[in-house]
C-alpha cells in the first residue's frame, strides 16, 4: 500500500510541475482544475464499481477520461472558439469514443479482468478503499499527464494552418487504423476454435507483440503535433510529455504486465518474445 500511495505523490507532483510550467496564456490553475475535474469523474465511477464490485469498468472509462479533460480544460481556459482547440477535442473524442466502445463489447459480461482480480485477492476486505488509489485516482493523474498535450495544443495560439490539419490527422488516423484493425484481427483469432492456445501472428500482429499499443502512440504523437507551430518551446516540450508517457507506460508497465501473462498460459510465449519487437513493428 505504501508503494502505491508513493506512487500516486509522484505523479501528483508530476502534473502540479507541468502545471507551474511557465507559458504566455496559461495559468498554473488550469490544469489542476481539469485535473480535479478528472478525479471527480472517477470517484463516482469508483463509487460505482463498489456496487458492481468490478474495478476493472475503469478499461471502458480510460478513454472517456481525456475527453472529460479535453472538454473541461476548453471550457475552463476560454477555448471554445478557438479552431484548434476544438480539432483536438474533436480527435480526441473519436479516440476516446473507439477505445470505450471496443472495450465495452469486450469486456461487459464476462466479470473483472483478471489483474483486478488479483488486486482483490491482495486487498482483501479493505479492496473497496485501496482501489480508489491503486485504480482510480493513479489512472486519473496517468490520464491527466498523457493527456498534457491538449493543454498545451490549447495554449499554441498561432492560427490552425490546413497543413497542421492535414499532417496531424492523416497521423491520427493511420494511428486509430492501426489499432482498430489490431483489435479486429486479435478478436478474430480468438473466435476460431482452432487457435485456442496459439499465439496471434497474423496481420499487425507479426510485426509487434502489441500493435494496438502502438497505434495509440501514434495518436497521442498526432495530438502533440499540433503544438509544434507555436513559437514557445516550452509548449512544444510540454506537449512531447504526452507520447513520451504514454510510451513508457506501454514498454514498461502494461506491455510487460501481459507479456508475463502470456508466458503462464502459453511457455512458447517466452520464445516467440527474443524474436519479436513489444511496441514498434519490426518488419521483415
Amino acid at each position: 500500500m505504501k508503494k502505491i500511495f508513493l506512487m500516486n505523490i509522484v505523479f501528483f507532483t508530476m502534473i502540479l510541475g507541468v502545471s507551474y510550467i511557465p507559458v504566455e496564456g496559461g495559468s498554473s490553475e488550469h490544469l489542476l482544475q481539469g485535473f480535479g475535474v478528472v478525479i471527480s469523474f472517477l470517484t463516482i465511477l469508483w463509487l460505482v464499481s463498489i456496487v458492481l464490485k468490478d474495478a476493472s469498468i475503469i478499461d471502458i472509462f480510460w478513454g472517456p477520461s481525456f475527453i472529460v479533460l479535453g472538454s473541461s480544460l476548453i471550457m475552463i481556459m476560454d477555448k471554445v472558439y478557438s479552431e484548434r482547440a476544438l480539432m483536438i477535442l474533436f480527435l480526441v473524442i473519436l479516440w476516446g469514443m473507439r477505445l470505450a466502445i471496443h472495450l465495452g463489447i469486450r469486456n461487459i459480461g464476462h466479470g473483472e479482468d483478471f489483474r483486478y482480480v488479483e488486486w482483490r485477492k491482495e486487498g482483501g476486505s479493505n479492496y473497496w478503499w485501496f482501489s480508489f488509489f491503486r485504480v482510480f485516482s493513479l489512472q486519473g493523474a496517468l490520464a491527466t499527464l498523457v493527456g498534457v498535450s491538449i493543454y498545451f495544443g490549447y495554449l499554441n495560439e498561432n492560427p490552425l494552418s490546413y497543413i497542421e490539419v492535414f499532417f496531424g490527422s492523416t497521423l491520427f488516423f493511420i494511428g486509430i487504423a492501426w489499432e482498430s484493425i489490431s483489435d479486429i484481427q486479435l478478436k478474430k483469432f480468438r473466435k476460431d476454435p482452432k487457435n485456442k492456445g496459439k499465439i496471434c501472428k497474423a496481420g499487425l500482429w507479426k510485426y509487434s507483440r502489441h500493435p494496438n499499443y502502438f497505434g495509440d502512440l501514434v495518436v497521442w504523437t498526432s495530438i502533440f503535433t499540433f503544438s509544434i507551430s507555436s513559437n514557445n518551446i516550452l509548449i512544444i516540450l510540454g506537449s512531447s510529455l504526452s507520447p513520451l508517457i504514454m510510451g513508457m507506460i506501454f514498454y514498461y508497465i502494461t506491455g510487460p504486465i501481459l507479456d508475463q501473462a502470456m508466458i503462464k498460459s502459453r511457455p512458447e510465449y517466452k520464445e516467440y518474445m527474443k524474436q519479436s519487437n513489444s511496441l514498434f513493428p519490426k518488419f521483415k
